[in-house]
């Protein structure tokens, strides 16, 4: 085993300078190249895999062949996957040496939570996943929720718990990457849903939320302080706002704080622009929230924020992201033409390193053909071209000296008939659902992932 990990880790690695060791992974610019370095001060790119989740392997047409091949107790007596057995421990090994043959190092974003990390933390890089509130629109549209009011003592109480019970789990690991927090929020509602709402004004998903709460509120609080610095008093706020206006009496901060409905504003520019500049406050107190308690039960490994995708890096959020991330996480699916122009503002507004957390190119093939695929934007029309745009992708990336890995969106084929995991569409994969490879691409995955490390050194210099 110590042998394995040996190998795994050193793919992606280039250890022509030793940085200091330090037990943990952590960044450091390098002759103006970014890299991770690992608990040996080796520097390393991080290649990596999402989606190891185990109803990939459970799906109809091929739990039979899983069960037989890595052993009944994958399933428990409830019928539901079980960690805890032999199988499991044999179905991760038979993963991470997958990963390993194909020039991968890390596992990222979305191994499953269901999957014990004990099962792989020792033998490849990976990430930690808060997830302490659902801010995605994929959840929402799930029905999770509400949004937290994140200037309450409840959430704080809440996100603390959460960081404490993933610290006593990683803390102490060396392989351990990093603290992520949500996958993609929804920072801004999408053009096509203010189409359908046929609303301009009121496009900030957390702002809506925190509007109806109560009087008592925290953050309802914290929005009638903000609107004290726009407006000389409560009557001028209250006019902005479409709020009534008692012609004897007038009306107080107080009563304002009781309105639960701010959608009928008679100045939606004015409105517009309370709102915008009360988007830095929640994401100060978001990314500052996490951050501070992160520090405070883990010191040692690396803070990565949200998983934003690569053109939601808004104005109103790069300051907290300077303060309170160490890299910047995207979520960017090419072409590199493009992304790079994006992760390059990023990277001159921000001075932090980037790696794309998720991104692929993908095609439907005959079994994909009702949910669609994973990256299916990108044009490819057969295996081949997604084996050039995957080698161009990473060839880009390795040429940035900003950029220190891709965790691709994708590693075992979903079938439609497969469980929908974090999105309607199926999943991208090299391996097919029985764990074929993809010849087409998984040759090309064996020749140039390994050299990722050395491409960086190099292409950027």
């Amino acid at each position: 085993m110590k042998y394995l990990l040996a190998v795994i880790l050193s793919l992606a690695t280039f250890t022509a300078h030793a940085e200091d060791a330090t037990g943990y992974i952590h960044v450091k610019q390098v002759d103006g190249v970014w890299w991770f370095i690992n608990a040996d001060g080796e520097m390393f790119v991080s290649i990596g895999v999402n989606h190891i989740e185990p109803h990939l392997w459970l799906a109809p047409y091929n739990k039979a062949a899983t069960l037989k091949k890595y052993g009944g107790d994958m399933v428990g007596p409830d019928g539901h996957f079980n960690t805890s057995g032999e199988a499991a421990k044999k179905w991760i090994d038979a993963q991470v040496k997958t990963t390993h043959e194909l020039g991968f190092n890390t596992f990222g974003k979305h191994t499953h939570p269901a999957i014990d990390p004990k099962l792989y933390q020792d033998q490849v890089y990976y990430i930690a996943s808060l997830d302490t509130a659902p801010l995605a629109g994929w959840q929402e549209r799930r029905g999770r929720g509400p949004r937290p009011d994140v200037f309450s003592a409840d959430f704080e109480n809440h996100v603390e718990a959460r960081v404490k019970e993933l610290a006593e789990l990683h803390k102490d690991q060396r392989n351990l990457i990093g603290y992520l927090y949500t996958d993609v929020p929804s920072w801004v509602m999408g053009r096509a849903e203010q189409m359908e709402r046929n609303d301009t004004t009121m496009i900030y998903p957390w702002i809506n939320a925190i509007l109806p709460l109560g009087k008592s509120s925290p953050g309802k609080q914290r929005w009638l302080q903000h609107l004290k610095t726009r407006y000389p008093n409560a009557e001028a706020a209250a006019r902005v706002w479409g709020m009534p206006v008692s012609p004897t009496y007038g009306i107080s901060w107080k009563e304002l704080a009781r309105q639960m409905d701010w959608s009928h504003s008679t100045d939606a520019e004015a409105a517009k622009k309370d709102m915008l500049t009360f988007m830095p406050i929640l994401a100060e107190q978001w990314y500052g929230l996490h951050e501070r308690l992160i520090r405070k039960h883990d010191p040692n490994h690396l803070i990565l924020g949200d998983k934003n995708m690569v053109m939601w890096h808004y104005d109103f959020m790069l300051p907290a992201v300077i303060k309170h991330v160490d890299v910047v996480c995207v979520q960017a699916y090419g072409p590199w033409e493009k992304d790079r122009k994006l992760c390059d503002m990023i990277y001159e507004a921000t001075g932090k390193p980037i790696f794309n957390g998720d991104g692929c190119f993908g095609l439907a093939g005959p079994n994909q053909q009702e949910w669609g695929v994973k990256g299916f934007r990108t044009g490819a029309k057969t295996l081949e071209d997604v084996a050039t745009m995957y080698e161009e992708m990473l060839r880009g990336m390795m040429s940035t000296p900003s950029y220190i890995g891709w965790h691709h969106c994708g590693y075992m084929e979903q079938w439609d008939e497969a469980e929908r995991g974090d999105a309607p569409r199926n999943e991208n994969g090299f391996l097919d659902p029985f764990e074929n490879h993809r010849m087409q691409w998984t040759e090309v995955l064996k020749d140039i992932n390994p050299k990722a490390a050395e491409l960086h050194a190099t292409d950027v210099n």
